[in-house]
Parts: structure tokens; sequence; C-alpha cells
């Protein structure tokens, strides 16, 4: 599914984005707020530098959904939320609205599948048209995948996804040959610093990790605390798309 490793530079200035969210039982809060800061996420995104000029010349996002592949076998590759790439804040609020935080048992979570899955979705050509679809070629665009979770994930991939018996390194790699950058919105736990060795990954780690370590449930309460406090969290948003526009424009070199 990966493409050859492509050395020329990334076209400035565009920008493929996709907003993966657990939405097993305990993740309504996270997802409100979420929907409640689209708009401010996407403004950052569509403004200007200092000279006021626009930073993006054109931007894509999505909003897809996971849960549990193990606890749930019917929400394999086949059921996970998959929506198109979209250029309008309305619609990304739409996608997130037509979820609902339910299911997924107790944790882990399958993370690793759900990412899995959204970097095989396929891509455009080099310079093609963009399909709604399908990610841009890597060198035409800058390429997120920014994570939204209260759990762990499961350590091996299911043959549901496609990528069984992959683990963790195997995810890393992928990002890397992809070219994929990876912001985890994620609780204070072993396996997201793992998985935070990805290339041009930023962990936002929420949570005390004793806190967490001795009691799972904390990692719920943390995130729920950590969005509800809604002047930060739109601050956080904004953050976020602030860095991801300097990266497209080649203002920043990490994402």
């Amino acid at each position: 599914m990966s493409e050859t490793p492509d050395k020329t530079p990334k076209q400035k200035g565009i920008a493929d984005i996709c907003i993966l969210v657990d939405i097993t039982g305990s993740m309504q809060p996270c997802m409100n707020a979420l929907h409640d800061n689209i708009s401010a996420f996407v403004n950052t995104l569509t403004g200007t530098d200092a000279n006021g000029g626009t930073l993006l010349k054109d931007w894509r996002a999505c909003i897809c959904g996971y849960r549990d592949f193990v606890y749930e076998p019917q929400w394999g590759r086949e059921h996970m939320v998959m929506n198109p790439f979209v250029r309008d804040a309305e619609q990304l609020k739409n996608q997130l609205a037509a979820m609902k935080a339910e299911g997924g048992g107790d944790e882990p979570e399958s993370l690793l599948d759900a990412l899995y899955v959204i970097m095989s979705r396929g891509k455009t050509a080099k310079g093609a048209e963009p399909d709604a679809g399908k990610w841009r070629y890597a060198s035409d665009a800058v390429r997120c995948i920014v994570v939204f979770t209260d759990a762990s994930f499961h350590p091996v991939l299911t043959e549901l996804s496609g990528g069984g018996g992959g683990d963790v390194q195997s995810i890393i790699q992928l990002l890397q040959q992809e070219r994929v950058a990876l912001h985890l919105f994620a609780p204070a736990m072993a396996c997201y610093g793992e998985l935070s060795a990805a290339d041009k990954c930023v962990w936002h780690d929420i949570g005390d990790p004793e806190a967490i370590l001795n009691d799972p449930k904390a990692a719920v309460n943390a995130l729920r605390d950590y969005t509800s406090d809604m002047n930060n969290f739109t601050e956080t948003l904004k953050a976020l798309a602030k860095t991801i526009t300097q990266t497209a424009a080649g203002e920043a070199d990490e994402l």
C-alpha cells in the first residue's frame, strides 16, 4: 500500500488532515467539545500570516471514527466510520455530529488498526486532481492524522483491518513511509510513549501517569477535564491548526 519514497519537496501551502476519533462510549464529552471548536480550528487554518498572505492555498479535512475490533468484530475495516475529505467547517461538523459514542467495552481499543485503515485509503497520482476518498500524493501536500482517545490500544493489529500481525513498530514504519505526521491527544500511558517515537509525531500526554497506572478510568476523567475547559481547548486546537499551516507553508521543520 505504500508508495515509493518520494524525495520531491512538498508543495507549499497544501494540507490533508484526518481527525481520527475514538468513538467508544466514554468519548461523547470530547466529541461535543470537538464539534464546538471545529470552526475555530478551520478559521485558524484559513487565516493569514503577518504580511496578510494566506498560509494555506488549499486544505482538506475529514473526521473518522473507530472502536474496538476485538471486542466488537463487526467494527472491523468495513465498518469504521470513514468520511471523505471536505473543505468546509459545517461539513466537518456534520461528519462528527453523525457519530455516536457507544460500545467498546473495556479498554484497550483498536487505534493501531484504525491508523492502518486510514493510511490504506489510497492516494491520488502525483499532481492529479484530488479524490475526496483518498489522500493526496505525499509530495503534493502535508498529510496529518490527529487522534483523540481516552484509552490504550491493542498492541497487535487484527486481520479485520488487513494489517493482521503488525504492531506499534510496523505502524511507525508505515507513518514514516507514507510521510504522515501524527498528533496524539492521548492518555499519559507507556503505549503512547512508544507510538510517539514516530518521526514528526507530537504527543499531547493527558493526565497524571501514576494516577492512570493505578486506575485506567483516570484517563477518561483526564480527557473529559481537558476538553471541558473550553477556553483552553479552543486555544489548543488553534495552536494545532497554526502548526499545520506553518508546516504546510514551509515555515516549520516539524509537525
